[in-house]
C-alpha cells in the first residue's frame, strides 16, 4: 500500500530507511554541485569531484566519525529500498518485459549506491583516505577476459539510462508520487520544474559518461573515463565555453540533489 509522507505519523521501517536514503543521496549530489560552483568562482573550498569526493567532504563536516556514520546509514537505507523495489515489487509493476526492465534498473541502482556505501564504510573505518574513481575500475575491467566488450556494453546501458532520465525530465512522472498538505501544495510546481532541470542535466551527463565508456572499451584505455563530474570537466575544459558548461552541470547536479531531498519529504513510499 502507499504510505503517507514523512511528516505524518505511522511510518514503517521500510519507509524510514527509504527516506533516509533519499536524504543521503540528495546531500551527496548537492555537495558535488556546490563544490563545483565554488571551484568555478575561485573559492579555495571548491573542487571538481564526483560522488566519492563529495562523500569525503560531507563526512568530514562532523566531529569524529559521525558524518560518515550517518551517510553510511542513509546509503544503506537507499540500497535496501532499491533491493526492496527490485525483488518485492511493492508498486506491483508485475512481470511484463517493461516491468522487469524497470525492476532490473532498481537492482542496478542498488549496486551503484552500494559502491558509494563501500566508499563511505572504507572512509569510516580508515581503510582508505581518498576515493577511487571510475578510471581505476575501468583499468581493472579492461584487464578481465572480455573486459573491453563489457565496458562498451556498460556504456550503451548508461546511455539508455540517460535517455530514460531525459523522458522523466520532460514528462515529470515523479510528480504523481508526491503528496503534500494543502497549505504547501503551491510549492509542488516550482519543485517539479527544478527537479526536471536537475534530472535533465543529469541525463545529459549519463549520455556523456556512456559515450566515454564506449570509447574506453574501443580504445582499451581508461584515459577516456573518470567519474561523472571529472569526465564532464575534461570534456568542457576543451571548449571556449567550458566554464559556462561546468556551471550548468554544477547547477543541474545541485538541483538533482534538491529533487532527492524533495522525495525524502514528499514522496509516497510503497511498502
Amino acid at each position: 500500500m502507499l504510505r503517507k509522507p514523512m511528516f505524518i505519523a505511522g511510518r514503517s521501517m521500510v519507509e524510514i530507511l527509504a527516506r533516509l536514503g533519499y536524504v543521503a543521496k540528495g546531500l551527496i549530489f548537492l555537495a558535488v554541485g556546490v563544490l563545483a560552483l565554488l571551484a568555478l568562482f575561485g573559492f579555495a573550498e571548491g573542487r571538481v569531484t564526483g560522488t566519492g569526493g563529495a562523500i569525503h567532504v560531507i563526512g568530514r563536516q562532523m566531529p569524529g566519525r559521525w558524518g560518515f556514520s550517518l551517510l553510511a546509514l542513509g546509503l544503506g537505507g537507499h540500497v535496501f529500498w532499491r533491493l526492496y523495489q527490485a525483488f518485492l515489487d511493492p508498486a506491483e509493476k508485475g512481470r511484463s518485459w517493461l516491468a522487469l526492465i524497470q525492476r532490473s534498473g532498481f537492482l542496478v541502482s542498488a549496486c551503484i549506491y552500494g559502491s558509494m556505501l563501500l566508499v563511505t564504510i572504507s572512509a569510516l573505518t580508515g581503510l582508505v583516505s581518498n576515493p577511487a574513481d571510475s578510471a581505476d575500475f575501468a583499468d581493472r575491467a579492461l584487464s578481465w577476459p572480455g573486459g573491453r566488450f563489457a565496458v562498451g556494453v556498460l556504456g550503451l546501458g548508461v546511455i539508455g539510462v540517460g535517455l530514460y532520465q531525459g523522458w522523466r525530465a520532460l514528462f515529470q512522472p515523479f510528480r504523481d508520487k508526491w503528496a503534500a498538505p494543502e497549505s504547501i501544495a503551491w510549492v509542488l510546481a516550482p519543485l517539479a520544474w527544478m527537479s526536471s532541470l536537475g534530472i535533465g542535466i543529469r541525463a545529459l551527463l549519463f549520455v556523456f559518461l556512456g559515450w566515454a565508456a564506449i570509447r574506453t572499451g574501443w580504445l582499451a584505455s581508461s584515459d577516456e573515463l573518470a567519474d561523472l563530474a571529472s569526465t564532464l570537466w575534461r570534456l568542457f575544459s576543451r571548449d571556449q565555453f567550458g566554464g559556462l558548461m561546468l556551471g550548468v552541470t554544477a547547477v543541474g547536479l545541485s538541483l538533482y540533489g534538491v529533487y532527492c531531498l524533495t522525495n525524502a519529504a514528499l514522496r509516497r513510499i510503497e511498502t
